[in-house]
């Protein structure tokens, strides 16, 4: 049990970037837009703070509200004046300013350059059990790296000494079973997969400690601060990334040939700089937001407590095991999800992990269910569209 279900929840939560919950009150009719979007509806949310904008334009918390979904949405043309104008309203608001912060990371991300050899560029997974692993070469130097879409770009500290790096910073994350450890900060110059590269990757440090469990060295992680400069395809039945072009076209035409293909695409968000949300349900609970995070080794699931109500999960606490995640060592409860779904891709029997000792989802200031992970996405090819910010599984 213990080599299978680990709890490698590996990224750590940013909590600067996640500032406490939503205004109580904002004007406008119905609901107020603070609780839908507590609740997570950021359609009926941001419908509400237009309303209340319409009727007072310099309701500030309606400005933060609409620009924080905006910002989710990755749509940073209409959120930059708005969240401006909400820090103008009251400079000491950190919410605001961290927010403004994220806008400015995803600009500068942005204009950083990409090269890809050819219209796309395939990398084969070294292995894809317990999780996806392939090779990637940072400033020259090639390791074996672990795909979790809930992390930015980890590296272990002999890696990154390895590569001379300075690290600059440090802050602490918070992991699986709520456990805390110190984050290093450093800056890559150059990072290659495959065809494909880039330059100027900011980079974590930390001790992962993944290589015993793989049975292989393995150098770091690489997630969504990468991939989010490109239009990126984990490829789970084809054992393969898939990296194209980002852009607008590109979008277009892969948006329309996932169409074609019957594949499942959903609106997704953006929540601070790699935290992927889109909505799903879990046997007969509402559905709701949920975190695409695809490193939970031997797991499709982990729930918040909330959701293990709602759905009826058996959780037997006379299971609990140990496993190990960025903070070290966590107990982990297997259990059986009888359905996920997502739209209409949905799979029976998902083995699920929950952890006693705590869940991260707090930290968010809306409600989360909890956390979709690897043995709910290996059945599909699974893309991230950052352009059109949609989710899309495509079958086998």
């Amino acid at each position: 049990m213990t080599n299978r279900i680990v709890a490698a929840m590996l990224a750590a939560f940013a909590f600067a970037l996640l500032p406490g919950r939503a205004p109580a009150q904002s004007a406008g009719g119905g609901e107020p837009a603070a609780q839908l979007f507590a609740a997570g509806d950021f359609a009926a949310a941001a419908a509400a703070y237009e309303r209340a904008l319409t009727s007072n334009p310099r309701d500030a918390d309606a400005q933060l509200g609409l620009g924080r979904i905006r910002l989710y949405e990755n749509d940073l043309a209409n959120a930059e004046p708005l969240l401006r104008a909400a820090a103008n309203a009251d400079p000491a608001n950190r919410g605001a300013a961290a927010l403004l912060e994220e806008l400015q990371r995803r600009h500068a991300e942005a204009a950083k350059p990409v090269s890809l050899a050819g219209a796309s560029t395939d990398v084969p997974f070294v292995t894809a059990d317990p999780l996806p692993v392939v090779h990637a070469t940072i400033d020259g130097k090639s390791g074996a790296f672990v795909i979790d879409t809930g992390g930015t770009v980890d590296l272990e500290p002999a890696f990154a000494q390895a590569l001379g790096l300075k690290v600059t910073s440090h802050a602490v994350g918070t992991f699986a079973g709520g456990k805390q450890a110190a984050v290093g900060s450093s800056s890559a110059a150059s990072i290659a997969l495959g065809g494909a590269s880039t330059s100027d990757v900011v980079v974590d440090v930390l001790p992962l400690g993944l290589s015993k469990m793989f049975g292989m060295p393995i150098d770091g992680v690489i997630g969504t601060t990468l991939f989010e400069r490109f239009l990126v395809t984990i490829d789970y039945p084809h054992a393969r990334l898939v990296i194209r072009k980002r852009g607008a076209e590109q979008s277009q035409a892969f948006i329309d040939a996932a169409r074609d293909a019957y594949a499942t695409i959903v609106p997704c968000w953006l929540v601070g700089d790699h935290y992927v949300f889109a909505r799903a349900s879990v046997n007969d609970a509402p559905s709701g937001l949920f975190l695409f995070d695809s490193g939970l080794a031997g797991g499709g699931l982990l729930p918040s407590p909330a959701l293990i109500s709602a759905a009826k999960l058996q959780i037997d606490l006379a299971k609990t095991s140990t496993g190990q995640g960025g903070g070290g060592a966590t107990a982990v409860v297997p259990f059986v999800a009888g359905t996920i779904a997502v739209d209409d891709a949905e799979q029976q029997n998902v083995p699920g992990i929950y952890t006693p000792e705590g869940t991260p989802f707090a930290a968010f200031p809306f409600t989360a269910w909890g956390l979709i992970s690897d043995l709910y996405l290996r059945h599909y090819a699974y893309t991230v569209d950052f352009d059109a910010m949609r989710l899309v599984l495509s079958p086998a």
